[in-house]
């Protein structure tokens, strides 16, 4: 089968959309990958990059001329979805390949999957990596400027869609509650495809990692709050890309509570070497705001990538967390609050982290990508063809 694997964010650092276009080409699909650059390193398959993104300034400027409408008039959201020269520019590599499948990688490639599905009865199979409607929900600004464009987007697509798989339990309910009619959708959860690290001993000094996008409502000031209540021996390190006005924030933050030496702002690395990095410390915090549905249903891949790098993990109390918590004792749940951070922090000695390094070993050989990707190509064998030309 061609398939088109589409994502409209850099591809050499989206780990599931990469997992997923190797697993259908090693699948035996002929499988293009469009996208932005940087491309991938060498990868089996084809890959088309698309126009360089504009300026951070332009993107916001284009988000809101193209979304904002749709308060008035939600029609408009299918229309002004083609202003961008990056939306344009795939649709013509589409109809060059004339896949027989898309694997359309969240909300914003539905419009392009369904203008395919128009002109050459392309399948879809909907990718939702986050929940849509929800994913900045406490956002007043979000709610006002995007809400309707992405509910317009997402509603018409999702229900166009051959087959709809997201990343948790929590998210494929909601998604089949908000669309009502809708199957529940598979789960593919975000799960690394890599080496298992061999366990290793907590040492004298006990190292907590936080690694990701390091942006708001994701903890990180919660965090770096409870630093000071924390015992001497454990260090902090911020691992990730950042916006440099919120970088220089918590860099200043961590400066006011006297916490700078105890605390590295590292770089993002590649995603070959995201879990033997992580492998480096010994706990991994994955601490999200009960604020919005989206963050409720959650399963991060950073849980995942900290499970596979032999750490015990500290998490939010969030129902499907806390159910990989129960499962395998891997780790100790809290909220994100300054206080219940450094209380389960200090709850946590030398034996107890290394008995949950041990059983984030048994968890990661669980769930692992072998097991999911099984899940994804029995999906992509159950799809009808496309008709013919």
């Amino acid at each position: 089968m061609r398939i088109a694997v589409v994502d409209f964010h850099p591809l050499a650092n989206d780990s599931r959309v990469l997992r997923t276009a190797e697993a259908l080409h090693r699948a035996g699909h002929e499988v293009l990958l469009i996208g932005y650059g940087p491309a991938p390193r060498n990868a089996p398959y084809a890959v088309s990059l698309l126009p360089d993104l504009p300026s951070p300034f332009a993107i916001r400027a284009g988000i809101l001329m193209r979304q904002a409408p749709a308060n008035l008039l939600p029609a408009s959201s299918h229309a002004f979805y083609w202003l961008h020269e990056g939306r344009r520019r795939a649709r013509e590599i589409l109809s060059a390949f004339r896949p027989e499948a898309i694997h359309a990688n969240d909300w914003n490639t539905l419009p392009l999957a369904l203008d395919a599905k128009k002109r050459h009865g392309t399948r879809i199979v909907y990718d939702s990596h986050e929940m849509a409607i929800a994913e900045y929900e406490h956002s007043l600004k979000w709610r006002l400027a995007a809400l309707s464009h992405v509910k317009a987007i997402e509603g018409r697509g999702i229900r166009a869609a051959d087959a709809v798989i997201t990343v948790s339990p929590g998210i494929a309910e909601a998604l089949a509650e908000a669309y009502p009619g809708l199957p529940t959708p598979s789960i593919v959860r975000n799960v690394p495809d890599a080496t298992l690290a061999p366990f290793r001993a907590a040492g004298s000094t006990i190292e907590v990692l936080f690694h990701g996008l390091l942006r708001n409502n994701r903890g990180l000031e919660a965090i770096i709050e409870s630093l000071p209540l924390w015992r001497d021996e454990f260090r902090l390190t911020l691992r990730g890309s950042a916006a440099p006005a919120y970088l220089s924030g918590l860099k200043a933050q961590a400066e006011a509570r006297g916490v700078a030496n105890r605390i590295r702002f590292e770089p993002s690395v590649a995603p070959p070497d995201v879990v033997p990095r992580a492998s480096e410390a010994d706990i991994g915090l994955c601490i999200l705001p009960d604020s919005s549905r989206h963050n409720r249903f959650a399963l991060p891949n950073k849980l995942f990538e900290y499970l596979a790098a032999g750490l015990a993990v500290v998490t939010s109390p969030l129902p499907d967390m806390a159910e990989i918590l129960a499962r395998y004792e891997c780790g100790r749940p809290a909220t994100d609050d300054a206080h219940a951070i450094a209380e389960t922090i200090n709850g946590m000695d030398r034996p107890a982290i290394d008995r949950m390094k041990r059983q984030a070993l048994v968890a990661a050989a669980d769930l692992s990508w072998s097991r999911e990707r099984e899940t994804l190509i029995a999906l992509y064998d159950r799809l009808p063809r496309a008709p013919g030309p």
